[in-house]
């Protein structure tokens, strides 16, 4: 069965990357493990995101977020 990414769009995924002059083309019985693997990084990229956002530090909703909007100040030191 095919992998159905969460993040991405399978359409969107090139068949041939290139990076820094090196061309690597992902054949066809490989394109479900590369859309898997693509799709983890940016669900792991949209955590470390969500964990930038300010949290409550008291009463009964400690820990949750203060907002749901990331801002340009957020994203200080994010590469």
């Amino acid at each position: 069965m095919p992998y159905k990414p969460k993040w991405i769009l399978s359409s969107k995924v090139r068949g041939l990357f290139v990076f820094e002059d090196q061309k690597v083309r992902i054949s066809g019985d490989a394109k479900d493990k590369v859309m898997e693997y693509l799709d983890k990084a940016v669900e792991k990229g949209v955590k470390e995101l969500i964990d930038k956002l300010p949290k409550k530090s008291k009463g009964p909703e400690k820990g949750e977020l203060k907002r749901i909007t990331l801002q340009l100040e957020d994203l200080a030191g994010v590469p």
